[in-house]
């Protein structure tokens, strides 16, 4: 927890806080609230000017009341939600739409059209992807490591240059275990906004004491540069996306750790970002809900992608970064669901 006084770094920084005397206040009334150290207070930039119901917002105790229970989270459906290829099966078993998986490998072992071979060398693994590549007719190849998350290792494999790729990942790919999956092609109104990167929208969806799912907060992220994923762990941003219209409001807002800019249009592109309309968007929530209730713990974070066709459901995560989500929607305490589980698991 004392690491996370890293965060006063982009208070100091910061140009858009409260007067000082009003931080010091707010920040001791946060912390007896909450009955920690405000670290929060910081890393969800409650500091700043316009934030006015501060107290509204997760502490981290209150964020590991939920995530931690054995009330909300169980582990024979964390075990699929954290298992990329457990969790591809599982969606595939259920009809619910996901990125292709074409291949995948288990360290030296590697498995494509119900075959597995060892492979042990460089060109190999070069004649194993020049036959997925040949047979799936595409152009790329999107690599994740089977237990990963937060964008961390993945790899954008690129028909083009496969051959120098493979040179500079040989050792991750044969030390570790990857899925290798179609890369989406994602929606054009969203591409218009950032190209790069799979530009997804995180779902949060809660099921609440009488087994009913509810959506309860959405937010899209967006990559930018050269990254090619919308992490904000790999320097993208996010922004809300509004339940009723689906359209995108206020500004976009990059991590705490990596620096917390904010935004009002793509660094990249230019694209204003409030009011922007996202497609699909009741179906992208729909989807949510029917992966909820196929994998039913009882908080839970999505990543949909948005096609031409409608949504594609990316992955689930068993601990959701709440406190993105947090910040977002304006103060999850503000939603009447995450109160009633905060009430529920104190009793």
């Amino acid at each position: 927890m004392l690491s996370r006084l890293k965060h006063l770094k982009v208070y100091i920084k910061d140009a858009n806080k409260k007067p000082l005397p009003q931080v010091i206040k707010e920040s001791i009334l946060y912390g007896i609230e909450k009955q920690m150290l405000p670290t929060d207070y910081f890393r969800k930039y409650l500091y700043r000017k316009g934030i006015v119901n501060y107290k509204n917002y997760l502490s981290l105790k209150e964020f590991y009341q939920i995530v931690g229970s054995q009330k909300m989270v169980f582990p024979e459906i964390t075990a699929i939600l954290a298992n990329k290829l457990s969790f591809y099966n599982h969606c595939i078993n259920l009809n619910i739409p996901t990125p292709k998986l074409l291949s995948y490998n288990f360290n030296s072992r590697w498995f494509y059209n119900n075959k597995y071979q060892i492979i042990n060398s460089e060109k190999s693994v070069l004649h194993f992807f020049d036959s997925v590549f040949k047979d799936s007719n595409n152009d790329y190849l999107f690599l994740k490591p089977t237990l990963g998350q937060g964008g961390q290792g993945c790899f954008l494999l690129k028909k083009e240059n496969l051959e120098s790729q493979i040179d500079n990942i040989y050792p991750d790919l044969i030390s570790n275990s990857y899925v290798h999956q179609d890369y989406i092609k994602q929606h054009e109104s969203i591409n218009s906004i950032f190209s790069n990167s799979v530009n997804t929208i995180r779902i949060d969806t809660y099921i609440d004491a009488n087994n009913e799912a509810h959506v309860l907060s959405a937010l899209m992220r967006f990559g930018i540069g050269n990254t090619f994923t919308d992490n904000t762990h790999t320097g993208g941003f996010y922004i809300s996306l509004n339940l009723e219209t689906g359209k995108l409001q206020g500004v976009g807002r990059q991590d705490v750790v990596e620096g917390g800019k904010e935004v009002t249009h793509h660094p990249d592109s230019q694209v204003a970002l409030d009011g922007f309309q996202i497609p699909f968007y009741k179906e992208a929530f729909e989807l949510a809900l029917q992966a909820v209730n196929a994998m039913p713990n009882r908080i839970v974070g999505w990543d949909v992608a948005i096609t031409n066709q409608g949504p594609l459901l990316i992955e689930g995560n068993e601990v959701p970064s709440l406190h993105v989500t947090d910040v977002a929607c304006g103060g999850y305490l503000n939603n009447k669901h995450i109160k009633e589980a905060l009430i529920e698991l104190k009793k």
